[in-house]
């Protein structure tokens, strides 16, 4: 029930950045877990960048220790996906399982995939010399796709996004979960989702419904999920608190799969700078 998804921004050498803001989020999990979030967000030549970081500390069984990392990088421009970044890692005991790096580009067949991916630094060094200084896990949510190109990355047809399939306001989850939703609005909707990293259904279309004012006076949207990567049978859930100056102040999952559950609630720890312009 891991999330794969993945980014590039192509991030021009000379621009004038019109606003940039960072805001960071930490809550508990199942499993004794800790979770932080970051998210910055720049703009600069007509095109909005969004770095959404997530770490994630648990523990299964109140003995197996495990980290997994997330990253989403996306870049939009009059409101369309144009490319996505996503490196995604995690570790089982301080050992490390997986370390993937995956970036997607708007073409007129969709968006095309690459992939970097290894499971051990002897594997990075055979199959992708140029990428070995970002290994390190310590180096997560540093800046990796200046050199995603000289990795060199592998060509992933099989995890393309046929254009038919690029539906008017498509997102990414982490991106769309904390930052676009803030700009949601009240009213009910269906936001259509990319999942990018999966070979088989990699679209949901996720309703988005109002609820009613919480004590805390603040409004909450409620988003239900059913995708064969997490339950048919148990709809997981989303819920998201927005301040009347567009700030998140508390988020909370419900993630259900065949092979258990978990819960989430993170709250706003503060923001920095201002928000580009949409």
């Amino acid at each position: 029930m891991s999330p794969r998804l993945l980014l590039l921004a192509v991030v021009p050498l000379m621009h004038d950045a019109w606003a940039a803001e960072t805001c960071r989020y930490s809550g508990t999990s199942s499993y004794s877990g800790r979770i932080s979030v970051e998210t910055t967000a720049s703009a600069a030549n007509g095109e909005t960048t969004v770095n959404v970081a997530a770490r994630v500390d648990a523990r299964m069984f109140g003995l197996i220790d495990w980290r997994y990392l997330y990253q989403e990088i996306g870049v939009w421009r009059g409101g369309e996906l144009l490319t996505i970044g996503v490196n995604h890692r995690y570790s089982v005991l301080g050992s490390l399982r997986r370390q993937q790096w995956d970036v997607f580009r708007r073409t007129e067949g969709g968006m095309q995939a690459w992939r970097v991916q290894a499971k051990t630094l002897a594997d990075l060094q055979q199959k992708h010399p140029g990428f070995v200084s970002h290994w390190d896990p310590e180096r997560f949510g540093e800046d990796w796709l200046p050199a995603y190109r000289s990795a060199p990355p592998e060509r992933r047809a099989d995890l393309d996004l046929p254009a038919p399939s690029i539906a008017p306001g498509l997102g990414i989850p982490l991106t769309m979960a904390f930052y676009w939703v803030r700009w949601a609005g009240t009213a009910d909707r269906t936001v259509p989702l990319f999942l990018p990293g999966f070979k088989r259904d990699m679209r949901a279309d996720v309703p988005v419904v109002s609820r009613r004012t919480e004590p805390s006076g603040l409004p909450r949207l409620h988003a239900e999920i059913r995708h064969r990567q997490l339950s048919e049978s148990k709809v997981s859930t989303g819920d998201a608190w927005l301040t009347a100056d567009h700030h998140l102040a508390r988020v909370t999952f419900d993630a259900h799969s065949d092979h258990g559950s978990a819960h989430g609630d993170l709250r706003l720890d503060g923001c920095q700078g201002e928000p580009p312009p949409l």
